[in-house]
Parts: C-alpha cells; sequence; structure tokens
C-alpha cells in the first residue's frame, strides 16, 4: 500500500486491480473506490476490469448494477 499511495500522488486517476486466481479470505489490498479485488476467474472477469476502469463510482459500481437487475 506504500507503493500505491507513491503512485497515486504520481497519478491521481490511477486504478488498481489485485487479482486472486484462487480466492481465500483475505485480500492484497482494501477495497476503496480506487482498488478492486477479484477473487476467481472466468471469461466475466475481463467484463468487471473493464467496467471499473470506465466507473466513475468505485469499486463497488459494479455491485450495484448487479442488484438491479430483476430476477
Amino acid at each position: 500500500m506504500t507503493e500505491w499511495a507513491r503512485i497515486k500522488r504520481v497519478n491521481p486517476a490511477a486504478k488498481l486491480v489485485c487479482l486472486d486466481i484462487q480466492p481465500y479470505a483475505t485480500t492484497q489490498a482494501p477495497t476503496r473506490d480506487d482498488v478492486l479485488n477479484i477473487g476467481g476467474f472466468s471469461d466475466a472477469v475481463y467484463g468487471v476490469i473493464t467496467s471499473f476502469a470506465a466507473n466513475t463510482n468505485g469499486a463497488d459500481g459494479w455491485v450495484k448494477i448487479i442488484e438491479a437487475i430483476e430476477l
């Protein structure tokens, strides 16, 4: 996180995606508006990363989209 703070000082618009192929109960970095944690892998990961990179609502923006889907 120290290095991430340095990168953010140089580029405030930077975003970080932490991808754990084998998810566990811990994460590499705390999720926040500029940090997205993904656990597991499928083809859907690419879409999640694309949405996160384009979304200005932060890491939870895609969660709101999913929750809006009527089942």
